[in-house]
């Protein structure tokens, strides 16, 4: 495979990884999450793409993710930074064509050696891309995105904006391409004033429609989730001469 590509820094503490993080996944992934892990599950039967070999980007120790989904390949490479979250991926899906990459898909030049190190693969981006959009220049930084993952078919689920107070819409909605966050927002929470994170991920979406579901971290956290996929074959005419350019 070769080494000359940037290479993922252990991570064993942040806000989505280390000891207390599994403790809690562990406790709530059969209460609290699951109606979000249901609906996850849904999405993700319903994502065929036509490779059989797939990267997971930051699935910790897949929490949330079906086992069913890591049947479908033939081959499964993950890139994590925690090293507790890769032996619990391991150890939870032993049967699994599972192996793990060090590849830094976010430094510089990590999604050149993407494309060199896993042609043909396709990519599953794992509730991490709303952990990194930069604030400010987030749509900016989603369409770059968008565009150098373009030949990949790729599917997302990622924080879309986050409040103490939960949200009124626990089912699944679909919003058609250009939906606005405040059109997004008076949908998931109905009435009253309420003090939401923007997590900057609405241009992940690109020309393409979309779905929002709610997931409950604990009592005082709760999340809109999108979900959102594209194919080569989806691309729009503008997104394709962008990724040319």
């Amino acid at each position: 495979m070769g080494t000359d590509f940037p290479r993922l820094r252990d991570r064993c503490c942040s806000a989505s990884g280390g000891l207390l993080w599994h403790w809690r996944a562990l406790r709530a992934r059969n209460t609290l999450w699951r109606p979000f892990r249901e609906n996850l599950a849904l999405w993700l039967d319903a994502w065929r793409p036509a490779s059989s070999r797939l990267v997971l980007v930051g699935p910790s120790a897949g929490w949330t993710l079906p086992a069913s989904l890591l049947a479908r390949f033939e081959e499964i490479i993950a890139l994590e930074p925690d090293p507790l979250a890769r032996f619990l991926l391991k150890h939870r899906f032993a049967g699994a064509r599972l192996r793990f990459s060090r590849l830094d898909l976010f430094a510089p030049g990590g999604l050149k050696a993407l494309h060199r190190l896993f042609p043909g693969h396709a990519l599953l981006f794992c509730n991490v891309l709303g952990q990194l959009s930069p604030e400010p220049g987030a749509q900016a930084w989603c369409e770059e995105l968008r565009c150098a993952l373009a030949g990949f078919s790729w599917a997302s689920w990622h924080d879309l904006a986050s409040s103490e107070r939960p949200v009124d819409r626990s089912d699944r909605l679909s919003w058609p391409a250009g939906s606005s966050f405040e059109e997004v927002l008076a949908g998931a929470w109905r009435g009253g004033e309420i003090a939401v994170r923007d997590h900057g991920t609405l241009a992940l979406a690109g020309s393409c429609a979309f779905e929002t579901a709610s997931w409950s971290l604990h009592s005082g956290q709760h999340h809109l989730i999108a979900w959102t996929r594209h194919d080569p074959q989806r691309l729009s005419l503008s997104e394709r001469v962008q990724s040319r350019g």
